[in-house]
């Protein structure tokens, strides 16, 4: 049986699950954010990801076909969907995910 102990994830780990985050959801911007980003994690946090679509169809459908992308990884993570009009319109609103994201989150873009 493998250990499920909590850990805190490397940063070649978070990378990779970016990575994978932007290859499943093409021309999407991926954004870290949290207790990782703020440097104060415990082997109990997970990465907290919103990933910005040009558009977004179904949030609840998106949100869970993006966590399985990282299943591979086995890595504990939380991952929130969100169109580009939904972030711009919320990432000056305080008390939102879209906020702190925007003022406090590591960003990756896809490379060309």
């Amino acid at each position: 049986m493998p250990d499920d102990k909590p850990t805190i994830f490397d940063n070649d780990t978070i990378q990779k699950a970016a990575e994978l985050l932007l290859e499943a959801a093409p021309g999407a911007t991926v954004i870290l954010f949290g207790s990782y980003v703020r440097g104060n994690p415990t082997p109990d946090s997970d990465l907290d990801f919103l990933v910005i679509e040009p558009d977004v169809t179904s949030h609840v459908n998106e949100m869970v076909r993006l966590r399985d992308v990282l299943r591979p990884l086995r890595v504990a993570a939380d991952v929130l969907v969100s169109s580009e009009q939904e972030f711009r319109y919320w990432s000056e609103t305080p008390g939102t995910v879209h906020y702190d994201a925007a003022k406090e989150g590591r960003v990756f873009r896809a490379v060309a």
